[in-house]
């Protein structure tokens, strides 16, 4: 602000804040001359434009431009290969269990020694049951395998199979009792098999833990 010392400032500073106000004025006037004409300019573009039948598109169906998150890259595990019935030996007997001394309780030799007793003491209910009673070698070994698969791919990992326990056999002891066991032993997806409870069949069937899919 100038200093004012006589009228004669008084009456020069009156006049330049007059010219100034009057420029702000003009400035405020073209200002709104430009935002006007813009906007005719719009209306007659979107009448032009309304003639061809194009409209414009609602602000909130606009694409978003801003820059996509990557999507985190999820990884499909291979199928499993179903076991076959003719990769199972009646003779092989896989020295990659060992036996607890408690009896009648397998497992992998990288497999803790509280899994079977865990399994034997319920910690894990059969989530299915096949009961091979009555069928031959072959038979049982092909609906072995059969059965194997289905539970792998329901995600089934304590079974109850039922071997029986011979008495009607010749010599008093049944081939699936012999062969069954067998059989768990060469199957990769076992980690461990018990003689279980009397509730569930004692020694004539078998609980059997797979691994975690």
């Amino acid at each position: 602000m100038p200093l004012i010392h006589n009228f004669a400032d008084l009456k020069k500073v009156s006049k330049q804040l007059k010219a100034e106000a009057k420029q702000r004025e003009a400035e405020q006037k073209a200002q709104k001359e430009k935002e006007e004409r813009a906007r005719r300019e719009a209306n007659q573009f979107a009448a032009a434009m309304a003639e061809f039948g194009v409209r414009r598109m609602p602000q909130k169906n606009l694409a978003d431009t801003h820059a996509l998150k990557p999507r985190p890259v999820v990884r499909r595990r291979e199928p499993e290969a179903p076991l076959q019935k003719d990769t199972l030996s009646d003779l092989a007997d896989n020295s990659g269990f060992i036996e607890s001394e408690e009896g009648g309780r397998f497992r992998r030799r990288n497999v803790s020694p509280d899994i079977p007793r865990k399994l034997y003491r319920g910690d894990w209910k059969p989530e299915a049951t096949l009961d091979l009673h009555g069928l031959t070698a072959d038979e049982a070994r092909q609906t072995y395998v059969q059965f194997l698969f289905e539970c792998r791919q329901r995600g089934y990992r304590c079974l109850r199979l039922i071997h029986g326990k011979g008495y009607n056999s010749q010599n008093g002891e049944g081939i699936l009792r012999t062969l069954v066991p067998r059989w768990l032993k060469q199957t990769p997806e076992v980690m461990a098999f018990v003689e279980p409870k009397p509730i569930h069949g004692d020694s004539g069937a078998l609980l059997v833990l797979l691994t975690a899919k």
